[in-house]
Parts: C-alpha cells; structure tokens; sequence
C-alpha cells in the first residue's frame, strides 16, 4: 500500500473543508467584477448561484462541490448577497444533470482552473521533493502542497491523493538524503564507522556503547575521558562531512531516531542507511561531548577557585591569630618607664660614688 501521511479521520475531513466562519467566508470567497461579470452571463438565478457557489468552492478549499452537498449557511448567505439572489433559489439548481458539468467547464475555461493530469502532477512531485528536504513534519508539506495547487489553480481530486503525494515525497526525501551523506563518506570513514559497532572498549562494551556513556562523577579523570571520546569522533572524519545546510532538519530527526539504536540494531540496517543514520547520532553526539567537557572544566575550575579562596582564609586566621598572641606575650612601649600607667611617678636622681676613704697619715712637724 502507498505510504499516507498519518492523520485521524476528522484531521481528513477538515482538510477540505467548505469554509465555515465569517472570516474565512469573506476572505475566500468575495467576488471581484470580473467575477460577478461572468456570473451575470448565465441566464437564470439558478444558474448564477450556482456558478458562484462551484467558482468559490474551486477558489477554496479547491475542489469541486459534491452532489447534495449541504453547505454552510454563512458562505451560502455571503455568496448570494454578492450575486443578488435569494438563497432559495439553490434548491431549483441543477435539475437537469448536464447543467452543473457544462458550468464546470464554462468555470475551468473562463478562470484557468485544471485538473490533476500526469504531467501536472510530474510537475507538483518534482516541487515537492524540493521542499521536503527541509522538512520533516508531513502534515505541514501537505498544507504547503494545498496552498501550491490553490495558487496553481489545480483542482484538488481528494484529500487521499494529495495525502500519497506529500507522503511519497516524504520519503524520496529521506532515500536522497541517506544517498548523498552516504557518498560523501571515503572508504576509511565507513571503516571507522563500523568499527565502532565492532570493536569492544571493554569485555562487553562496544566503542559506541562507550562514546554514549555519560560521566560518573566530576573528576579529572572525567575530564581526560571526555576528551579521549572527541578525540576518537574526530579522527572519524564526521564532523568535517560539508552537508548542505537544507539536510540539517532531516539529519535532526534521524540523530534523534539514532540515539535509541544499539550496535547490533545498527549492524542489522543496510550499509548506506547505517552509515547515513551513524553520520547524524555522531555528529550531535560530538557537540554533546564538547559541551560536556567545557561543563565539566567549569565545574573543575570553579571547584579549585573555593580550595584556593578557602587556603587563602585559613592562611589569613592563622596570620591574625599569630599577631594577636605575639602582641599579649611581649608588649612594646615607647613611654618612660616612670610615666607607666599604673605607676606612681617617682623622681629618680642618678647616684654618685663617693671615693673611698684612706687612713690620714701623720703629718710631720
């Protein structure tokens, strides 16, 4: 079965839907002169009505009206004001069958409206795998492929065939993209590639279960391992790979698919989607370690600054407590010991010695 984008029933419903709300009525289906120019060739009010309807209903959502359709009464009320008819003259239009094909047919004539033939949808599919390399939501292609066949005046056959051709799309996309990221890699790059899957950093441990596994602690012998893990990435040659930038969104979505595969569910995949869905998981797995070891150096020199800080206070304490004790043990005073505090001030007069005493000697007379 043809891939479909997945949608629930009513998101299907509302994909074609007649418009419904007063905005949306105005917006889309207000008629300029050389609209109501043409309307006004028809003959009856029957017509004209119905003219106006199937040209409005072309316009937007962009497909034909249903037979027995019942249609919104804000957008059958808006229409017939402009064309001035009531809008009970619906109910006598088309009682004749070949009326409404012939109206169709004047309509598609007269405002360049066309149908979905081959070579306009070889047209449309060459346009859409275009924009679905960029994308990788398959709802918003098939909003943007509506828009295009709106503004193309391509008539819209079901929301079933527009759902398979954003869906095909979709998928050319992604075989494009694991084609060219594939030829882009040497023969050396898809051996290293491999022997991540094959090679074993421990007794049960594959490299890339390794490069995957996050730090235990903070540490330097953290740090060093970080640093080994984006070692071995570079020397993969992955992060030099010159992808256009266009491939970013899509290899976004395979890293995310990738980060959930084991070796072996990457050893199970053919080569060119293997090495493809590897390019991607390696390539944010390298702005993850680079990231890693700059958190972790951070956290290393911060962790150093505090020991620092911290040898520096105590050193200061023991420096102020040293010159405090210093201080109370052998005090130092430039004042006069007699002018003390806590001292009577007491006058002291340096003494002299007196010469000793010698026998007198008799004199002689």
């Amino acid at each position: 079965m043809p891939p479909r984008v997945p949608m629930t029933e009513r998101q299907r419903q509302a994909v074609l839907a007649l418009p419904a709300s007063e905005v949306e009525v105005v917006r889309h289906h207000s008629l300029d002169a050389d609209d109501l120019a043409a309307i006004g060739e028809t003959r009856t009010p029957e017509t004209r009505l119905g003219y106006a309807l199937q040209l409005c209903a072309l316009r937007f959502p962009g497909r034909y009206l249903r037979r027995g359709e019942v249609l919104p009464t804000v957008m059958l009320d808006h229409v017939a004001e402009q064309v001035g008819v009531g809008a009970n003259a619906l109910i006598g239009f088309a009682r004749r069958g070949p009326t409404r094909y012939e109206q169709i047919a004047a309509i598609k004539r007269r405002h360049g409206f066309r149908d979905l033939t081959r070579p306009v949808r070889a047209e449309l599919s060459a346009w859409l795998e275009v924009q679905a390399l960029g994308m990788t939501d398959g709802h918003v292609l098939l909003g943007r492929l509506l828009d295009e066949m709106r503004g193309r005046h391509i008539v819209i056959p079901g929301v079933s065939v527009v759902e398979r051709m954003a869906a095909a799309s979709m998928h050319a996309a992604d075989s494009k993209v694991v084609d060219d990221v594939s030829a882009l890699l040497s023969a050396e790059a898809r051996g290293s590639l491999d022997a991540l899957l094959s090679e074993k950093a421990h007794a049960r441990q594959s490299r890339l279960s390794w490069l995957r596994e996050p730090p235990s602690r903070v540490g330097g012998r953290s740090l060093i391992e970080l640093l080994d893990k984006h070692d071995l990435l570079r020397a993969t040659g992955v992060p030099a790979l010159a992808l256009p930038d266009a491939y970013h969104p899509r290899l976004a979505q395979m890293a995310r698919e990738g980060v959930r595969y084991t070796a072996q569910a990457f050893q199970q995949m053919g080569a060119a989607q293997r090495h493809s869905v590897m390019v991607a998981t390696l390539r944010e797995l390298e702005a993850t370690l680079a990231y890693a070891a700059l958190a972790m150096f951070r956290s290393l020199a911060g962790r150093a600054h505090l020991r620092a800080k911290k040898r520096v206070e105590e050193a200061t304490t023991v420096s102020a407590d040293q010159g405090a004790s210093v201080s109370r043990g052998s005090p130092t005073c430039s004042t006069p010991w007699s002018r003390r505090p806590g001292k009577a001030a007491t006058s002291r007069v340096p003494s002299r010695r007196l010469p000793r005493s010698t026998p007198s000697r008799p004199t002689r007379r």
